[in-house]
């Protein structure tokens, strides 16, 4: 919480409370001033940062508006848990033994969803870039039912619940406090709300840091997530209060949460770090009163950004629902069938732009796994999306996914697609066979998959509509098949094929460039052969 810090003189005993884990600091006085580096704001910023004149003296510095407590209700098996906005006056409730301090963390899994881009508070700002992309003007992005104030409560899985100082894995601690210098008004690793932009979302955060650096880092998703609601939520003016892009400024709210956290070991920096994220949630607050953020939301193109598809599906529902449980993913019989690997979301994104997928059409992802690509095609397009998949732990995952996936979209005020999973084998469940008959464009990463299923795959297809489009990672029909009379009954017969390149990071098995196929339902060379051998036989 924030501390309530005092002028009066101490001597130097009374200055620092020592114990064996951290330095204490003392009770400065505060220079409200070194809080929050800032440029000097025009009159505009001001009004975003501070409000009207009229409501500058209501905007509330308790840390309660910041600061929550659990109330004692939980769900342990969702490990989802209801919070409610309280003080916690005093100094620090909790002292941590040296013991603690010094414990190793276990080895963890990285999860299979990666990329290059690993979290870091203090990575330099990216540019925004916009794609030239197949637009979808007729989807609907805005959700309003996420901006009513009788909206349903919120059910996720909080970052609290993920990182906390209370986890334990294999006897010893995953996280630790984040800030280690503080005053007797700050409390240890305390819980801060942060706000999205539907209205009455927020999520809890515990402000500490993994033990192992491969972990959850908390700290670093509260900023990411600030610069992607800046990028697409917020207007001009706003934007630049949260996240400068000119690569001069000290002000802005993201660096100044940068320089608290790089000032971890020093006092006053988790009460910086507090002040910043208050501000920003008073400032998305206004932005949601004003309209802004529903404006923004609806001028939003169809696909939506891979950015903030990423951020909502990789950042935030797969490492609450996939990378705590990951080594179960790859529990699997070896050399069969059913071997593990994700493809990631820059390929998806290229699949939906080569196959011009749009929001009236229907996905079917046969062999769905954690159902990272049915959700993505749900929310990047806003179709209706299929996925079936037979191995139970990942099929287990995608449900939970499933759930966590809605939540998710509201809280950042989007309308996506139907997600709908099946748990069973594509070959014999007779729910995906009567969807495959409509669906638009059918996925099926058979790179593990051997003859005899890639050959009864074949026979599937056949109750495909025209112009139907299959991707897959092998081919059905070789790219220099000709339709002859020897072969007319050949079943890929129906199908055309185009070769594409697929390039490193694509997948997660592999950083080596590669093939990939579209095939689309079209009947056109058969028949064109047919009639020939007719009129050749007179028959």
């Amino acid at each position: 919480m924030f501390g309530r810090l005092s002028n009066k003189p101490n001597t130097l005993a009374s200055k620092f409370r020592t114990d064996n884990t951290r330095k204490v600091a003392p009770k400065p006085s505060l220079n409200t001033s070194n809080l929050l580096p800032v440029r000097k704001p025009s009159t505009a910023s001001n009004a975003l940062i501070n409000g009207h004149k009229s409501e500058k003296n209501a905007v509330s510095r308790s840390p309660s508006t910041v600061s929550v407590k659990k109330d004692g209700t939980s769900r342990s098996s969702s490990r989802r848990t209801s919070v409610t906005s309280q003080d916690t006056p005093g100094a620090i409730k909790r002292v941590r033994s040296s013991a603690r301090s010094k414990r190793a963390s276990p080895a963890t899994s990285t999860p299979l969803m990666s990329s290059d881009d690993e979290d870091d508070v203090n990575q330099p700002q990216a540019k925004r870039i916009k794609l030239d992309r197949n637009m979808d003007k007729a989807r609907v992005v805005l959700d309003k039912d996420a901006f009513l104030e009788q909206a349903a409560p919120y059910e996720i899985i909080h970052a609290a619940d993920l990182a906390n100082d209370k986890l334990q894995k294999h006897g010893r601690f995953q996280f630790e406090e984040y800030f280690k210098v503080l005053g007797e008004d700050e409390d240890v690793a305390p819980t801060i709300k942060l706000e999205y932009p539907a209205t009455n979302a927020a999520e809890n955060y515990q402000l500490v840091v993994p033990t192992d650096k491969s972990d959850f880092k908390p700290l670093s998703e509260i900023m990411d997530t600030m610069k992607v609601v800046a990028e697409y939520y917020l207007d001009e003016d706003a934007r630049e209060l949260v996240d400068p892009q000119d690569g001069f400024s000290v002000g802005g709210l993201v660096p100044a949460l940068q320089k608290a956290a790089k000032d971890a070991q020093k006092p006053l920096a988790q009460t910086r770090f507090m002040k910043a994220v208050q501000q920003y949630n008073d400032l998305i607050t206004r932005k949601r009163g004003d309209d802004t953020v529903q404006k923004q939301i609806a001028s939003l193109p169809s696909p939506l950004p891979l950015k903030l598809v990423q951020h909502v599906i990789k950042d935030q529902i797969y490492s609450r629902t996939v990378s705590p449980h990951v080594e179960e993913v790859r529990k699997y019989e070896g050399f069969s069938d059913n071997v593990y690997g994700e493809l990631l979301p820059k390929f998806l994104s290229r699949i939906f732009q080569e196959t011009k997928l749009k929001s009236h059409q229907t996905f079917v992802d046969l062999g769905s796994g954690v159902g990272n690509c049915v959700l993505q095609a749900a929310l990047e397009i806003g179709c209706e999306s299929w996925g079936c998949e037979m191995m139970d732990n990942p099929a287990g995952m995608a449900e939970q996914s499933a759930k966590e996936f809605p939540q998710r979209c509201r809280m950042f005020g989007i309308q996506p697609g139907s997600v709908n999973l099946i748990h069973a084998s594509f070959l014999e469940d007779d729910k995906i066979k009567e969807v495959l008959q409509r669906a638009d464009v059918v996925l099926v990463n058979n790179q593990a998959f051997n003859p005899e299923i890639n050959t009864k795959l074949k026979y599937l297809f056949l109750d495909l509509k025209e112009s139907a489009q299959i991707v897959s990672l092998k081919y059905f029909r070789d790219p220099h098949h000709k339709v002859k009379e020897s072969n007319i009954n050949d079943s890929v017969n129906g199908l055309q094929v185009r070769e594409l390149e697929r390039f490193s990071g694509m997948v997660s098995w592999s950083d080596d460039p590669g093939k990939w196929y579209i095939h689309t339902k079209d009947k056109r060379e058969l028949q064109k052969v047919l009639k020939r051998v007719q009129q050749t036989t007179g028959s």
